[in-house]
């Protein structure tokens, strides 16, 4: 998959790949809910489960976080190298 810096949302991007929260485009509980889970502009997460018809697992940090697809449609991002995310970890 060769996303690039472009902007998709957060239900593309495949198992094993990562990226950072660009934007959302939910109303105001959904932004406030992501916040209170983490997922904030700026962040970065990988996908460790999905994408599937149900929804994704994300990594936010260190918690481990199942969203619904609908969800996942509304959260923008733009993917990034898994490997230096994790470099930036340890």
């Amino acid at each position: 998959m060769n996303i690039g810096s472009e902007v998709v949302s957060l239900a593309q991007i495949p198992h094993g790949h990562c990226a950072k929260v660009v934007d959302f485009d939910g109303g105001r509980s959904m932004v406030q809910r992501m916040v209170m889970l983490g997922i904030r502009r700026g962040v970065p997460l990988c996908v460790v489960h999905g994408p599937g018809a149900r929804g994704t697992v994300v990594q936010v940090g260190g918690a481990r976080i199942a969203l619904g697809r609908g969800v996942t449609d509304k959260i923008r991002v733009t993917l990034v190298d898994a490997a230096a995310q994790q470099g930036r970890a340890g």
